[in-house]
């Protein structure tokens, strides 16, 4: 819970009507451990301190019980009122627990956090578990050394780990400790991990790029960070007011006064970051792990292939299953840009948090906006030879009885064929051209997308792939 996490964890409970959380569990990093209480020292090279120390930045563990979510209480009611599925704060502090926190990388003792997630992945229901590791990986690895350490040399060790390999999904913001190196992708190969340290570009500190920083610029969203925009849209109410930004006069254990983090010392903050102006956008470095969950339409959280409001992963091998975010992407114009993976979305994905967190202000469903439906009509998949026409059809609805501009892009990075498409749009259905050059089994990606003209305009999505026929094959589509 240093203040990325904290301005991660705010939005995250905005989001909580979306997800199923089974636990909130404070852990260690690299960057913040508690020691263990004894004066034991604890040492590694290449960190932030120098000699041997018996705790490291840490910002305890009572942030989220006695801060966050008493916040969150009072605005629950309102929440409610936009959506019923949000949870209870009673509910939500009874998830919170205490995980490997003493050391950087300490996974040699069970934990309330450990233990907690070792229940979750043996519980046998048939979904995956996404855990999210904000901070390092072990108290995650505490809990799957503790399933190997009680079933190992058992019969039902290969059918558990088999099960326990197939449920988790590791979804980390880097890796913050070694464990995922030394105990995770040896002894638990087969665990899907999706490494998203590549969202860091867009989401992590902006500090010293300044008015140079252009994250997000390619899709006009640089306002979005600024401070004025955070200030008027995001510190606002009994919950926004927790929200971090720079320079907005917020303290909390471990900052430090170099500037790293949130020091209410301008001038030391402003030698670090002088281009840095009060309440600029400052850090969620951790927003990057469950972007990719958010329902948006096209997200689809088995397939980090297939782009989301987290941007894009590749495979980086295959045992371990290791996946990274990709560090670029090609826009519009054919241009390669660093972070376009995660910067195309900062639009859509920042007034969307503005729109949830407005819900905070209001217990009138009416004075709130809420997000549209955006559909194509037909399944996720076409087929149709090279050289045809494809007609889509697509239909749209707002509960608050918006307009809702549409408009069709292909994501180029998202399909097999290599070259550009042509898109045109009549109204709600549009037509493409399937390249004559285009190979029978490539794909072309066609992303629908949405905006209503509601305060904070909301944006959805649709995808769907249109997929080149054999000659002679069965296809759907029309010159």
């Amino acid at each position: 819970m240093e203040q990325d996490d904290l301005a991660s964890l705010i939005r995250y409970m905005l989001y909580t009507n979306e997800f199923d959380t089974q636990a909130i569990i404070y852990t260690s990093s690299r960057f913040h451990w508690a020691g263990d209480g004894k004066n034991t020292t604890f040492f590694l090279p290449g960190r932030e301190y120098t000699t041997p120390q018996t705790s490291f930045r840490w910002t305890g563990t009572r942030t989220i019980q006695d801060i966050v979510i008493p916040a969150y209480a009072q605005v629950y009611p309102n929440l409610r009122v936009h959506d019923p599925s949000y949870p209870t704060p009673q509910d939500l502090q009874s998830l919170v627990h205490i995980g490997n926190i003493d050391f950087e990388g300490e996974m040699d003792h069970d934990t309330d956090g450990s233990n907690t997630i070792k229940t979750l992945l043996l519980d046998w229901v048939p979904r995956p578990l996404y855990l999210q590791a904000w901070g390092g990986v072990s108290t995650i690895a505490r809990a799957l050394k503790s399933i190997e350490l009680q079933y190992l040399n058992t019969p039902q060790w290969a059918r558990i780990k088999a099960a326990v390999s197939t449920k988790a999904v590791i979804m980390a913001s880097g890796f913050q400790d070694d464990t995922y190196d030394t105990y995770v992708a040896p002894n638990w190969p087969a665990i899907r991990v999706e490494n998203f340290q590549a969202g860091y570009s867009t989401w992590a500190y902006n500090c010293n790029r300044g008015q140079g920083n252009t994250r997000g610029a390619a899709e006009g969203a640089l306002e979005y960070f600024s401070g004025p925009w955070i200030h008027a849209n995001i510190e606002i109410g009994p919950y926004g007011k927790l929200y971090r930004s720079w320079l907005d006069g917020q303290h909390m254990p471990g900052d430090r006064e170099d500037g790293f983090g949130n020091a209410t010392l301008a001038a030391e903050v402003d030698s670090w970051c002088p281009a840095q102006k009060a309440y600029d956008f400052l850090s969620e470095g951790d927003n990057v792990v469950y972007n990719p969950l958010i329902p948006t339409g096209i997200q689809v959280p088995s397939n980090p292939l297939l782009s989301s409001w987290g941007g894009r992963a590749i495979q980086n091998s295959s045992s371990p299953d290791l996946w990274v975010g990709v560090p670029a992407e090609m826009t519009a114009n054919g241009t390669e840009v660093t972070s376009y993976s995660t910067d195309r979305w900062v639009a859509a994905v920042q007034l969307d948090f503005a729109a949830r967190m407005e819900w905070t202000l209001t217990g009138n469903y009416h004075d709130g906006n809420h997000a549209p439906s955006v559909n194509i009509i037909g399944g996720t998949v076409v087929q149709a030879m090279a050289g045809t026409n494809v007609r889509l059809l697509s239909t749209t609805a707002d509960p608050d009885n918006n307009q809702v501009a549409t408009s069709w892009f292909q994501y180029s990075e998202e399909g097999t064929y290599n070259g550009t498409v042509t898109i045109t749009q009549h109204g709600s259905s549009a037509v493409v051209q399937v390249p004559a050059d285009a190979k029978p089994g490539q794909t072309i990606s066609i992303i629908l997308q949405g905006t209503d003209n509601g305060h904070f305009p909301l944006t959805r999505y649709d995808r769907v792939m249109v997929q080149v026929a054999r000659p002679g094959g069965r296809w759907w589509g029309w010159r």
